[in-house]
């Protein structure tokens, strides 16, 4: 079977999430405010649009949004370029398990496409991408389908035919959205019953996500009726060799 891969960037190939808390936090701290939590999660897989319509609504129409984003965007790039751009677990061998298979893939990212070149670039690993689609190349942000359906274009693969891989739940409902298969990888945050639902796979990590895709070019894998995901507490069930849980039945819980 002959499939594409669409990927998340911030919290699935890299490790920025935290850092972008942190940015966000203190760059409203710098303006008088204070971001909280709860404001903070709902920032996260979402566009710069819909990120400010969010802000407005919560602090009013007299809140610096435009002001907050520059000092933001400002310190984190300047964060980044100090410290290098931290990958997440496994990525380096999922590149070059792509590499290997050549399997198509594109990067389908929330944050605009200048500054996702120049992070993956940073990580030293842009040259496994040819073709990065930013926030701004489409005109709705996840969980609308747009930026995923711009990919697969590009990619020249129908949606049936490309799987994504994903951290938020703006991010798989989008490729729901788009007709296409999301594997979500949490980034330390618990999926929603519904995230959980709507995935084919909840999985630990890329190495995870790698035997997923590997089972479905061979005709295999949890498509066929099954599904497999992971558990805030690996203690209590047990882990097959692959990494791979059987899915239980009951609830699941910056660019």
């Amino acid at each position: 079977m002959t499939l594409a891969v669409i990927l998340d960037m911030d919290g699935l190939l890299l490790d920025t999430e935290p850092i972008s808390l942190r940015v966000w936090k203190h760059a409203a701290q710098r303006l008088g405010y204070e971001l909280d939590d709860e404001v903070c999660e709902r920032m996260i897989g979402v566009g710069q649009a819909d990120n400010k319509v969010m802000l407005l609504g919560h602090f009013g129409n007299q809140f610096p949004v435009d002001e907050l984003i520059a000092l933001a965007q400002a310190s984190y790039r300047e964060v980044l370029d100090a410290g290098g751009v931290p990958h997440k677990p496994g990525l380096l061998d999922f590149v070059r398990f792509l590499d290997e298979r050549g399997i198509p893939r594109a990067v389908a990212t929330s944050t605009a496409t200048e500054l996702a070149k120049h992070k993956l670039h940073q990580a030293r690993v842009l040259h496994h991408f040819d073709i990065v689609v930013g926030g701004e190349q489409v005109s709705r942000g996840k969980p609308e389908p747009d930026i995923f359906l711009e990919a697969a274009a590009r990619l020249g693969y129908p949606p049936e035919d490309c799987v994504v891989l994903e951290d938020s739940g703006p991010g798989v409902r989008a490729a729901v959205a788009a007709g296409m298969r999301p594997i979500l990888i949490p980034d330390g945050r618990e999926p929603s019953a519904d995230v959980r639902e709507a995935a084919h796979a909840v999985v630990e990590s890329l190495s995870a996500a790698r035997v997923v895709i590997e089972r479905m070019m061979n005709g295999g894998g949890p498509w066929l009726g099954s599904s497999v995901t992971c558990s805030p507490s690996p203690a209590m069930t047990p882990r097959t060799k692959d990494g791979l849980r059987t899915k239980a039945k009951g609830p699941g819980t910056m660019s």
